[in-house]
């Protein structure tokens, strides 16, 4: 096994770590993964203990104000500048890397957001689309209150630090992988109005693009997941004919770190999925 890590410059100027994991061998296909709001890329161990043995290659970075990239934590000035640099690491390190491999886009939460935009933009050479605790509006639990406040903060106080609404228990129903994101010295608890403002904007802009999304897509979600809401009208807005739509009973907002043999069960089936589509 090799795990590259390294840096990248953005179009600002901010410098983005990021990570990958890589058999020996050339391999079978690379999945770009994109994490989420609050975390890093080195959350996703499982989807590469899963992956690896199977010939994939996993490679992620850690968004701006993420993780060990450069930035205010959990703030942007703008959601594209995400999506601007998901496009460069791929350009810069994915495609560098393994030119003329069939190349995966897996977006979880924010990420998912991102992924979803990301491929709207641009579907260039893009084998397969895989979207985890996604939606097309802001989650249920959040009142109407707070979005209308977020918006007007957004204008007029755009990188305060507020705590995160949502509890770390809604993660997961395994407590050791919730002590672990309490624990984890990467992992944080506040978000800036602009940033909030702006996931809450593009999952909607998102969703209202997805008739563009033409390549296969999968889409893996746990019923108790109230990150975001409208996941089924989500399904059914997407333009791809093939289209694959998994809800996992009782399972909450991270379906990849949830009890072991649930997550048994997400991992075995995005790993069919990929498979099935490397040809």
């Amino acid at each position: 096994m090799q795990t590259p890590s390294g840096t990248f410059t953005a179009q600002d100027k901010t410098s983005i770590f990021w990570k990958g994991w890589a058999p020996d061998h050339s391999p079978e296909a690379v999945v770009h993964v994109i994490h989420g709001y609050a975390e890093h890329i080195e959350r996703y161990g499982n989807i590469v203990g899963e992956l690896l043995p199977a010939g994939y290659a996993v490679f992620g970075n850690d968004h701006r104000g993420h993780g060990h990239s450069e930035g205010k934590r959990g703030h942007v000035n703008s959601f594209q500048e995400f999506i601007d640099d998901e496009k460069q690491f791929r350009r810069d390190v994915i495609t560098a890397r393994f030119p003329g491999i069939p190349y995966f886009v897996l977006g979880h939460s924010m990420g998912s957001l991102i992924a979803m935009n990301y491929v709207e933009q641009n579907a260039d050479d893009i084998r397969g689309l895989v979207l985890s605790g996604t939606g097309s509006q802001p989650g249920t639990d959040i009142p109407k209150i707070l979005l209308t406040l977020t918006k007007i903060l957004s204008g007029i106080l755009p990188a305060l630090h507020v705590k995160s609404p949502l509890p770390p228990e809604f993660i997961s129903r395994d407590m050791d992988v919730v002590k672990a994101y309490i624990d984890d010295p990467l992992v944080y608890n506040v978000i800036t109005p602009r940033l909030a403002h702006e996931m809450n904007r593009y999952v909607v802009i998102g969703a209202q693009n997805a008739g563009k999304i033409k390549i296969p897509v999968l889409i893996q979600l746990g019923s108790r997941d109230t990150a975001f809401s409208g996941q089924r009208e989500l399904f059914e807005m997407i333009g791809a004919k093939d289209k694959t739509f998994k809800r996992y009973e009782g399972l909450k907002h991270e379906v990849y770190n949830e009890l072991a043999a649930d997550r048994a069960k997400v991992l075995a089936d995005l790993r069919g999925w990929l498979d099935g589509h490397l040809s």
